[in-house]
């Protein structure tokens, strides 16, 4: 068996404002990490055998990047067309020729190796044509990987593209992680999808189906990034901080926060984790880090800001008085000063897979998004950014 790792998808218009040229979706940080990481080294732990990963001719970087984590022989597949999975599982057809299955998983899904761990072992000891893990279905991610007719015995009847008013039994997501025969690749080839690939599979064989009900984030839009950010931080559960960070000692660091190499936090810095500081940050004096903020490495805050439920990717650049709100800020971008990124939507806006906000109200909800901000961006000093804003990159954003 060998395993395969697909990251070439493009990102959905939301998101890829925050994915610069020559890179992919992949590559967005969280907690000093990869997306990549988490599928990858997740994989490798449970199956130690080569990994082949596609990615798109021009992204290189994801080998580069990937391969700085790799467990075990990762070896580079690069996809030369195409823009369906169908076209990236071909680009390796013939690095797959000398094994029976192989373990596919998508490289843009955050979940838990222990996934991972029953659907080999299951795999191994019931002996299916097919396994392939069966995620809850929710109305939010009912477009993803195709939907699963499961029967009492926990075998795939149907493999849908969308769903059929007729059936009467639950239906499930194929949640982006699939051992499957090297077989499948001959109904690729005529250019059946990967949905109908795996119906014909569970026509003529058997597909067993590995419930999962877990943390499963497949991160298509910024919600998704946001969600991933608020999942990992939350399995922090002390505090470490490196000795090559400098505290000043008026700095008060509360609850779960990672402090990498480098950082520095300057005097009377408040840090209410869980939280996350990269290598080589600077945090600059009275500003106030609140819970799920995640900031990467060689941002410069300044003074008196305030960041909470936020994704900050690498090399920002935020002046003083600067208020970030679930929001998403891409590398390279500058905030001048007194900037705030209001995050109430109206009640009428509804951007995709948005998570909702319980407020301890009696019977009263709010949506919550801040902004999506691409990378290179500079926004002008006074400016006052709409919730759910999407700006893109390379722009100069107020007066």
């Amino acid at each position: 068996m060998k395993n395969l790792i697909l990251a070439g998808g493009r990102a959905r218009e939301e998101l890829s404002v925050l994915v610069p040229p020559g890179k992919n979706k992949v590559l967005l940080k969280i907690m000093g990490k990869p997306v990549i990481y988490y599928p990858l080294t997740n994989l490798q732990r449970v199956s130690r055998a080569e990994t082949l990963l596609v990615y798109r001719v021009g992204e290189e970087s994801v080998y580069r990047e990937a391969s700085q984590y790799s467990l075990e022989t990762l070896t580079p597949i690069p996809q030369q067309s195409g823009e369906t999975i169908h076209d990236a599982i071909l680009a390796a057809k013939d690095k797959l020729n000398d094994t029976d299955h192989f373990f596919l998983v998508f490289g843009d899904i955050i979940v838990e190796q222990d996934a991972f761990s029953q659907l080999l072992s299951i795999h191994l000891s019931e002996e299916p044509d097919a396994t392939l893990l069966a995620i809850p279905l929710e109305p939010r991610h009912i477009e993803t990987y195709g939907l699963l007719s499961i029967n009492e015995d926990s075998y795939v009847d149907k493999v849908l593209d969308k769903p059929i008013s007729e059936t009467t039994k639950p239906l499930y997501i194929a949640g982006g992680a699939y051992i499957l025969p090297t077989w499948i690749i001959d109904l690729l080839e005529k250019q059946y999808t990967l949905p109908q690939a795996l119906n014909e599979v569970a026509s003529k064989g058997k597909v067993r189906a590995v419930y999962w009900s877990n943390t499963w984030i497949d991160i298509g839009y910024p919600s998704d990034l946001l969600e991933a950010t608020y999942q990992l931080l939350s399995r922090i559960r002390d505090v470490s901080i490196s000795g090559k960070a400098e505290i000043e000692k008026t700095a008060v660091i509360e609850g779960p926060v990672v402090i990498e190499d480098h950082a520095y936090i300057d005097h009377y810095v408040v840090i209410k984790g869980p939280a996350y500081i990269g290598d080589g940050a600077f945090i600059g004096t009275h500003s106030f880090i609140r819970d799920y903020t995640n900031i990467e490495s060689k941002t410069r805050l300044g003074a008196y800001n305030e960041v909470r439920y936020s994704n900050i990717q690498s090399y920002t650049l935020m002046h003083s008085r600067v208020i970030v709100m679930d929001s998403l800020i891409g590398e390279n971008t500058v905030f001048e000063p007194n900037i705030t990124i209001l995050n109430v939507l109206p009640e009428e806006e509804e951007p995709p897979r948005l998570r909702t906000h319980i407020v301890k109200k009696p019977t009263k909800t709010l949506k919550k998004m801040g902004a999506v901000i691409g990378y290179n961006v500079r926004i002008n000093s006074g400016t006052i950014i709409k919730p759910g804003e999407i700006i893109e990159p390379n722009t100069i954003v107020g007066k």
